[in-house]
């Protein structure tokens, strides 16, 4: 689990310092190689958002902050005051904006989910850069400042582009294609039926984590350290009492090698993605003669937090039992 954080970690920030790169060289070519002003391109805005969106919001917000402050010191463009300054502010708030949205709603399982969250960075950010440009010039009235009407006109091109570059190539990179997702779920079938896996953890088309125990106890450990969100989980054995752990965990897709109907009904219930190899009416207990104490605790419970805290209990009763 601490192998994958920290895979998790270098990945984002090995994208991350890509971006950076990116924000220098994109404005450098467009402005001195092709000739295009940057206010028309937007050239800085395309790896704040794209690193919004592939990094989350803590990253972009950092590479938005600093992106203008660098920009200004190696190559004089934008000039440090007060250009460099109100652009800082405008792309930190797209780069937190974008982020946040996408990572903390449930449009990151929509596809097309991507384009609101630019959208409303945009938004912000335009706002964010409007009360900047007041506040500076509240002290300094002899500046000369585009207003936020003029800058908008002007980038319209670079919006444009924005919002058709920026989701395709994030698309690619977060592995939107459906045969790699078929690939990664396909092996952890195979591992399940070659008894080398009890339960998958699947995370941007590739298989995360895998674990060798009966029971609900992975999707629990799973869920308790953070680990469910927009994961793809296949899985042995999937009765309510699972399914309804994954949902509060925010999964994005079930396969259950066996899944009851009871985990069926909810996951539909839930709008959430699902598929199975058998389909059973109840999941029955490990001595083969009655209900599984699991499905039985959470027969009559709706809702996720209240079924989370009994099945917690019933692990420690059965566990200080056997």
């Amino acid at each position: 689990m601490k192998e994958n954080k920290i895979r998790d970690y270098n990945k984002r920030l090995v994208i991350a310092g890509f971006m950076l790169a990116l924000g220098l060289i994109l404005p450098y070519v467009l402005a001195h190689g092709i000739g295009i002003k940057g206010t028309v391109l937007l050239p800085m805005h395309i790896p704040v958002f794209l690193c919004g969106l592939l990094c989350g919001w803590k990253y972009a917000g950092m590479l938005g902050f600093t992106l203008p402050y660098i920009n200004g010191i190696l190559t004089g463009m934008p000039e440090l005051y007060p250009t460099a300054i109100l652009m800082s502010f405008e792309l930190t708030v797209y780069g937190l904006i974008t982020g946040l949205i996408y990572y903390k709603t449930p449009l990151r399982r929509w596809k097309l989910g991507m384009y609101p969250a630019i959208l409303g960075a945009m938004v912000a950010g335009r706002l964010v850069y409007g009360i900047s440009t007041v506040v500076i010039l509240q002290f300094d009235s002899s500046l000369k400042v585009a207003s936020v009407w003029a800058s908008l006109i002007t980038g319209i091109p670079g919006i444009i582009v924005q919002l058709i570059i920026v989701p395709a190539i994030s698309m690619v990179v977060l592995g939107y294609p459906k045969y790699k997702q078929r690939d990664a779920v396909s092996s952890a079938v195979n591992l399940i039926l070659e008894e080398s896996a009890s339960c998958v953890l699947i995370k941007g088309n590739i298989i995360e984590k895998t674990v060798n125990a009966r029971g609900i106890a992975p999707i629990v450990t799973f869920y308790e350290n953070g680990l469910l969100e927009d994961a793809y989980i296949v899985d042995k054995i999937v009765g309510k009492a699972a399914a309804m752990i994954m949902t509060l965990g925010g999964v994005k897709g079930c396969y259950g090698v066996t899944m009851s109907r009871g985990a069926l009904e909810w996951f539909n219930g839930k709008g959430i993605s699902v598929r199975y190899n058998k389909l059973v009416e109840k999941i029955i207990n490990r001595t083969g003669d009655g209900i599984c104490p699991m499905e039985a605790t959470v027969a009559q419970i709706n809702d996720p937090d209240e079924a989370y805290s009994m099945l917690k209990e019933k692990m420690s009763e059965l566990a200080k039992n056997k």
